[in-house]
């Protein structure tokens, strides 16, 4: 298109949503608490993300040592251990120190302890694997091994636990994708009810020899301002709300790891400006298509 054609559809954007004063404030708030929604999703799952991750590096695979064996077979034993694909560390825990980590757990009950006569407690290694997902590899592995007495690793919990971590990452992403498609057709009935508005209009364009892209652009561009006006509304009550809930929750879930302030910002700025302009542009894009007979 020529230079001319873009200095009249360029304005027009902005002539349409002050046309229509009501309609635009209705489309914006609408864009607002769908992409409200889908950013407090996003952080949601982006905390999620960051405990699973932290809970799944701290799995450990506990391997008990049978009684009596020689240093000879202890040395052939943690080579075996060590040499298994996946293991990241392997730490040899004595009777004594397996001991010890059970008082400092056991805190106030340590006189149950002390009661205690003999240690019960098999010399052991703590195994770290180098991925979450290789652990159940490892423990079938050191299990087949000589000289092994037993292997916990929390058998049950840990399957349940990545199980459900995945079914959280699932569903916030399914939602997100939800409310995206929701704001999709929202802000393509708003563009309806534009070129509703001006059917008569775009009619006489056609009768002069308007062409299609001079037709089509304005209205584009209408969903991609409408979609960047919610989207800088909707950045700026996601990090308002998550800063205030920083506040609250860092002084008493202090167990918890949360995504810091300065780590979302940008990515919260870019991200959900982007989102809006694209949404935008797809219903715009669905509203012209279906509804501007060119």
């Amino acid at each position: 298109m020529k230079l001319s054609s873009w200095r009249y559809i360029l304005p027009e954007p902005f002539i349409s949503l002050r046309r229509n004063v009501g309609m635009t404030i209705a489309a914006v708030m609408t864009v607002v608490l769908t992409l409200y929604l889908c950013g407090v999703f996003a952080l949601l799952v982006s905390n999620i993300n960051q405990n699973a991750d932290v809970l799944e590096s701290a799995v450990e695979v506990k391997v008990f040592i049978e009684d009596g064996i020689n240093q000879e077979q202890m040395d052939t034993l943690s080579a075996a251990v060590k040499g298994l694909p996946g293991v990241a560390s392997v730490q040899y825990v004595s009777r004594t120190k397996g001991l010890e980590q059970m008082s400092e757990k056991f805190g106030s009950s340590e006189e149950i302890l002390a009661a205690i006569d003999t240690n019960p407690l098999p010399n052991s290694y703590t195994v770290k694997a180098e991925s979450p997902e290789q652990v159940l590899s490892i423990v079938d592995a050191v299990s087949k091994l000589e000289n092994v007495q037993a292997v916990r690793y929390g058998q049950g919990s840990i399957e349940k636990m990545f199980s459900f971590m995945n079914w959280v990452r699932s569903l916030g992403t399914g939602l997100m994708v939800l409310l995206g498609f929701s704001a999709v057709i929202l802000i393509s009935m708003n563009i309806r009810l534009s070129v509703e508005a001006r059917k008569e209009e775009i009619q006489v364009m056609k009768y002069v020899g308007a062409s299609n892209a001079f037709i089509i652009w304005p209205f584009i561009l209408e969903g991609m301002l409408l979609g960047v006006l919610g989207g800088g509304v909707a950045c700026i009550l996601v990090l308002v709300s998550y800063r205030a809930m920083l506040d609250l929750l860092l002084s008493s879930l202090t167990f918890l790891s949360f995504v810091s302030f300065g780590q979302v910002v940008l990515p919260a700025i870019g991200g959900m400006l982007l989102f809006g302009l694209l949404l935008g542009a797809a219903g715009s894009a669905i509203a012209v298509h279906k509804h501007v007979n060119v």
